[in-house]
């Protein structure tokens, strides 16, 4: 309590609005007193860096801890130092003692008060001998000659006349980059330069702008002693919480100091998640990611033909792999690579089947304990039977709530896991031969870069999606990237995951053919097809024996059907097996499942689409549609994807969908992998997210920007037909006049048998008239560069409850009240699923 002026506090309560002694607040002011009433405000700031500064010293008085305004630490006659206030200050000042100690002058220093700024004070913190100075700053303000910081920086310089010093300032750090001590010494050996860059970027590899700055081979800052260790685990397996549980463990009842970082993908679940745990006998103060393990546990054994893991083991290191493998196999299951840095690097390898011994406990897939015991026996971090009886206690705590069975099945896995351990030699003949490249990285130069380089979507796959999804991203060059931030659809579809440990299999014998399974599979991993006689001979033979005749009459019986899972897209929710009301489909182990229907899924996916043929305003015929959302990147048994699935089904060659923010958005659009795809004319969903409240506005923008093009169109069709010296077909003629008449009667859209867009019907018949004669007149020109705005859109705003209910509902009430013709899709989840479960209204 003696840390606050009461007296204050008391004061700013009495200056509350309250009807004993009133007063009015939030005026409107004129120009002619608004400029004074402004700066009348100015004493109240010219007093803060005091106040704050007495503030800190009492903070300094009771617990030790000192904070100055203006903190500098490093060699008191430093003549390079580097400004940075945040995180990054924390790396700056361990990188600082680690060169001091090696005999660099050099310093930082850490801005704890940015406004209002303090020239006294800054250069009072600067040593005498500071010459050059790197200010960083985390931000990037474009257009502008500086960041934030280096302009109050450059500007105290200026008007303090301290002209002999060189100013210079960068960027590092955006959108969560690693910044690390090797980027603290880039920044250090740029000041040492004869003619230091005055403008330039750490971190990243700009080969466009040529902005960056060359950072060398890692630097270790740590504390002696201190452990590090990686753990390799998929997104909800349970490897997070036991690490976070371990952590606490070791924090709690040693003497060590721990430290603990998680990295996750945007997969909702069933992505790669990356634990990076440190413990030490003193304060570790790291605040980047593990790069030199002495642990690494692998804890999916598919993980060592994607992921180059041991570039960060130490040389000495324990590596552990959780898989099903024997030491014999080993040869034959892990790559080149890795083979080659086991042997280099001297480890010590591992194996153990947690899975096997997780079910055989009746865990399922949740190895997180067993590999915790496999960690606190390898690692040596602590004594492994002290361990054990704390893991033991933590599982009590942590499962006891639901029930002595689940208490007790973690223990029986903890207690098998020491067993399970298998020892590997690493042999030395596989440390010859060179490292590998990998494709996908620096495949092109910056000067053959185009405008659209990446406008299909197998080349960003192979560009940007395979780095990405191999944890190589970090070191893409700008140059990959197309700027102002638009990628293809339906790069999705090259990641084949193959996270399912089981996938279903189906009986066509007694199937139905009912399509639910389909309807309801949240990834479009289980879908019907169509093939006609010539077609099913040239399938594989599985294929054609799993396949029987079309039910249903009409245009299916030309067909045969068959029910096709993707195996590697499959994430097992099971979904479709509760589903199907004639129980045909039954769950099989995922690697079986792939030998055996990898190929069928290919070829099925290769058959022509039928959709037009076939209604799509039934539950069976919508699902013959081409879903234009597919393996996305939703949890298992997601219920929000099969809805906005089935609704690109009816309308997704026409649809434009505004997103609110939230999982919605996170399955439906995060780089590198997007679900949203075209079909083989290209056309698809046209995908945009709004922040989150406004997302009912942003869509009705859009809208009404379609609205007012299309209307121009209208009058440029009117003008074309009215226009005596237009020379036109009569077949376009009718088609341009069924339109200006269906626009001027305000005939929104009919739907043909079917389920078809009259007006897409016209648009596609319009297309090549207007190709053939466009040449014959300006005004049938300018009509054909319009041709896209014939067929009409299909707008849907999308969002889950916690936008739609809570924060956007206004723009919500708004849009509706609007009567535009817009449609609203809400997935209800009653809570804000993208952020914890908090409820919603």
């Amino acid at each position: 309590r003696s840390f606050i002026n009461w007296d204050a506090v008391k004061a700013h309560h009495d200056s509350a609005l309250n009807p004993h002694h009133p007063h009015i607040q939030g005026q409107s002011q004129g120009p002619d007193i608004f400029f004074q009433c402004v700066e009348a405000g100015n004493s109240a700031y010219e007093g803060l860096a005091d106040a704050f500064e007495e503030k800190a010293r009492l903070v300094a008085e009771k617990t030790g801890h000192s904070f100055a305004l203006y903190g500098y630490d490093g060699h008191p006659e430093a003549t390079r130092v580097i400004v940075v206030m945040g995180s990054g200050a924390i790396t700056c000042s361990e990188t600082v003692t680690h060169l001091v100690q090696n005999g660099e002058k050099v310093g930082v220093l850490k801005v704890r008060l940015f406004r209002p700024w303090d020239h006294r004070r800054f250069l009072a913190a600067l040593p005498e001998t500071a010459t050059r100075l790197c200010v960083l700053d985390r931000t990037k303000e474009p257009g502008a000659q500086g960041e934030p910081l280096l302009m109050e920086v450059a500007t105290t310089l200026q008007l303090m006349a301290r002209h002999g010093v060189i100013c210079v300032g960068g960027r590092y750090g955006l959108g969560s980059k690693e910044f690390t001590p090797n980027m603290v010494v880039a920044c250090f050996e740029n000041l040492r330069q004869e003619a230091p860059k005055p403008r330039f970027t750490v971190g990243i590899n700009d080969d466009v702008t040529h902005l960056s700055l060359p950072v060398g081979e890692w630097l270790d800052v740590l504390p002696t002693g201190t452990t590090e260790c990686m753990f390799y685990g998929l997104g909800s397996d349970g490897t997070v919480g036991a690490n976070k549980s371990a952590v606490k463990l070791i924090a709690l009842n040693t003497s060590l100091y721990t430290q603990a970082y998680f990295e996750y993908d945007a997969k909702k679940s069933g992505g790669v998640t990356i634990s990076h745990l440190r413990f030490g006998p003193k304060p570790i103060c790291a605040p980047y990611n593990v790069r030199t393990a002495d642990y690494i546990a692998i804890h999916k054994e598919s993980y060592v033909h994607k992921y180059d893991m041991m570039r960060f083991l130490k040389v000495g290191g324990v590596c552990v792999i959780n898989c099903t493998w024997s030491q014999d196999e080993l040869e034959a299951q892990l790559p080149e690579n890795m083979r080659r840095h086991l042997a280099q690097k001297g480890a010590r390898l591992y194996l153990v089947d947690a899975t096997k011994i997780a079910v055989k406990a009746g865990l399922g897939k949740r190895i997180n304990m067993i590999m915790q015991s496999v960690f606190f026996k390898l690692s040596g971090v602590m004594d492994y039977e002290a361990a054990l009886d704390l893991l033991k206690g933590s599982i009590r705590k942590m499962y006891g709530k639901k029930g002595e069975k689940i208490v007790k099945m973690n223990i029986d896995g903890v207690d098998a896991s020491l067993d399970g351990i298998v020892e590997c030699r690493v042999p030395t003949e596989w440390a010859a031969g060179d490292k590998i490249p990998k494709a996908g990285l620096n495949e092109f130069a910056p000067a053959e870069r185009k405008e659209n380089v990446f406008a299909d979507a197998e080349s960003f796959a192979r560009r940007i999606q395979t780095p990405c999804n191999d944890l190589d991203g970090n070191d893409l060059p700008v140059s990959t990237f197309q700027a102002g931030g638009r990628v293809p659809l339906g790069t999705s579809q090259y990641e084949k995951r193959g996270i399912a440990i089981n996938v279903p299999r189906v009986d066509m014998d007694k199937c139905t053919q009912c399509n639910k399974c389909s309807l309801i599979c949240p990834h479009a991993a289980v879908r019907p097809f169509l093939m006609s006689q010539r077609e099913l001979e040239g399938a594989p033979a599985t294929f054609r024996d799993g396949s029987r005749a079309a039910i249903g009459g009409g245009v299916l019986d030309n067909y045969h059907y068959r029910i096709q899972v993707s195996p590697l897209d499959c994430t097992g929710c099971e979904l479709c097996v509760r589903i199907c009301p004639a129980d045909a489909l039954k769950l099989e182990d995922a690697g079986k499942a792939i030998e055996a229907e990898k190929a069928n899924w290919e070829y099925a996916f290769s058959l022509p689409d039928r959709s037009d043929e076939i209604d799509k305003t039934t539950v069976k015929g919508s699902q013959f549609q081409k879903p234009y959302l597919e393996f996305s990147g939703a949890c298992e048994g997601c219920g929000e994807t099969p809805h906005v699935k089935l609704m690109t089904q009816l309308f997704g060659d026409r649809l434009v969908i505004a997103n609110a923010t939230g999982c919605s958005s996170i399955w439906g659009a995060s780089n590198p992998s997007f679900p949203y795809t075209v079909n083989a004319k290209g056309e698809g969903p046209a995908w945009a997210n709004s922040l989150f409240e406004d997302n009912a506005e942003f869509g009705l923008g859009m809208r009404r920007a379609f609205q007012q093009r299309r209307d121009f169109l209208t009058l440029q069709v009117e003008d074309a037909l009215g226009d005596g010296t237009v020379s036109m077909s009569e077949k376009l003629r009718k088609l341009l006049t069924q339109f200006l008449f269906m626009r001027k009667e305000n005939q929104h859209d009919l739907l043909l048998p079917r389920g078809r867009s009259v007006y897409h019907q016209m648009m596609e018949k319009l297309e090549p008239l207007l190709k053939e004669e466009s040449a014959g007149h300006a005004k049938l020109q300018k009509l054909f560069d319009l041709r896209d705005q014939f067929g009409r859109i299909s707008f849907w705003v999308v969002g889950g409850d916690g936008w739609a209910y809570d924060i956007g509902y206004g723009g919500l009430d708004h849009v509706i009240a609007s009567e535009e013709h817009i449609n609203i899709l809400v997935l209800d989840t009653e809570m804000y699923s993208n952020t914890g479960g908090q409820a919603s209204k």
